[in-house]
């Protein structure tokens, strides 16, 4: 709308007054749209929190779902250093291990004869194929530069060469080149380097291996597998990290073990995962309740509401989530959460939990806490299912905020008709008052001048 000044000044009426009092009305009517605005996005920000809540729970119970919670193995290694233990989240079983380490896996290296000139060119062009043990061959082009430095250059920029390369200087003005495979073991090994180019470049770089296993070229030191021993049968490994020999287990070798002193690896069931699993489940279930009571609570006192005071979505969705804690059932001795150690306040809907009790139960009833928590009956599955129901594409959650975003957008588009309707009211009001402005005008200047005209016809006949 056009700005209204000095509206009135002519006819001295209190035009501007009036129309800023129109104008005052008109915005009264239109924040009833920013209050409702105000209203739906509140509700919004507030189911957020709701799901935030229901998320963190969600996550929690389905860690209790989870096997390898249940089934967690912890492993324990006695008898000396010459190996650690990393155990796997699942594939791991209890039980014990006798394991010698008789031998560390090592990276083969080769050694060219002496070179005098390390810059110096083997020859104007040249390339070489590396064939490894396990049969891999790649090409490297030494493009153009044949010297130490060039081929070097070439294998440390050739991800795939299987080899890393180094000069060594004696001190005494000889240059070696060192290849040393990138990966330990015997199949990781260079088998045969067959070169292309100047002899120079050969003598440098040839080596072979015969089907005796005799090597010729390069100094050859060789690669070893590691070998360790594991109650009587022996494992062979291309790495010191042996990851296949015990399952769900991993051995990392480190030294030697000494005759007659093996290293003792024990696997036994580890309950503080499944019981910190129960512990942040219940830590997440009470947070949802109070975050469900801050935001529902009512003040009868100061008679003021929270967002989602009274509103059915929420009261619904607890009550999914209670019946889904309600509805576990077990088998054996641990039957109920009670019998986890897990209790209601029905006063504050928090969890109450007995450690103590949980603990003897995950220790003495593995199975049964087992089928408690992560049978068809149990607590993963009980609240799988309430969460479908809750937080879902169709879930009861997203229908209500979608609806809101759909209320708030409906809401905008009226608000914008309802202001240009306005502004257009508010317009043609000024034009009127313009109109009437000059008109109150006219009638003074007319007034005045009859005034005039009265005065003077009094005069002249007296």
């Amino acid at each position: 709308m056009a700005s209204i000044t000095n509206l009135g000044s002519v006819s001295g009426l209190p035009l501007e007054e009036t129309l800023k009092k129109l104008q005052d009305a008109e915005d009264k009517k239109l924040s009833i749209y920013t209050t409702r605005a105000q209203s739906y996005q509140t509700r919004i920000d507030a189911y957020a929190q709701l799901q935030s809540a229901l998320e963190a729970l969600q996550k929690s119970a389905g860690v209790l779902g989870k096997t390898e919670t249940m089934a967690a193995i912890k492993g324990s290694v006695t008898g000396g250093t010459a190996l650690t233990a990393s155990v796997a989240a699942e594939g791991a079983v209890a039980g014990q291990y006798t394991i010698y380490v008789n031998n560390l896996a090592r990276a083969q290296s080769l050694q060219s004869g002496a070179v005098a000139d390390r810059t110096a060119k083997n020859g104007d062009t040249g390339s070489f194929e590396v064939e490894l043990a396990d049969g891999t061959k790649r090409t490297i082009d030494l493009k153009g530069d044949t010297s130490l430095n060039g081929i070097v250059k070439a294998i440390n920029a050739d991800d795939k060469s299987g080899l890393r390369a180094t000069v060594i200087n004696d001190g005494n003005g000889n240059n070696y080149l060192m290849l040393t495979a990138k990966d330990t073991g015997v199949q990781a090994s260079v088998k045969n380097i067959t070169v292309t180019g100047d002899q120079s470049l050969k003598d440098i770089l040839t080596f072979s291996t015969a089907a005796d296993g005799t090597t010729s070229g390069m100094a050859n030191n060789k690669a070893e597998d590691a070998e360790v021993v594991i109650n009587g049968i022996t494992v062979k490994s291309g790495s010191n990290n042996v990851s296949k020999a015990i399952d769900g287990v991993t051995l990392n070798l480190t030294e030697k073990t000494e005759a007659g002193k093996p290293i003792t690896l024990k696997l036994e069931a580890d309950t503080s995962v499944a019981s910190k699993a129960v512990q942040d489940f219940v830590k997440t279930y009470n947070a949802l309740q109070t975050t469900i009571k801050n935001l529902t609570a009512f003040d009868a006192k100061a008679a003021t509401n929270q967002p989602l005071t009274g509103d059915g979505t929420t009261r619904s969705i607890q009550s999914s989530v209670t019946n889904a804690l309600q509805a576990v059932l077990g088998e054996g001795t641990v039957r109920s959460l009670a019998d986890l150690g897990i209790t209601t306040d029905p006063l504050t809907r928090q969890l109450k939990l007995d450690q103590t009790k949980l603990d003897k139960a995950l220790t003495e009833n593995p199975g049964d806490v087992t089928k408690l928590l992560t049978g068809s009956s149990g607590l993963a599955k009980n609240f799988e299912t309430a969460f479908k129901d809750v937080l879902g594409s169709t879930g009861s959650l997203k229908t209500r905020t979608d609806g809101l975003a759909k209320s708030m957008s409906d809401l905008d588009a009226q608000q914008k008709r309802a202001k240009a309707a306005s502004d257009a009211e508010m317009d043609q009001m000024r034009t009127r008052f313009v109109a009437l402005d000059k008109y109150v005008s006219q009638l003074a200047v007319t007034g005045n001048y009859l005034t005039q005209q009265f005065a003077a016809m009094n005069k002249s006949s007296k």
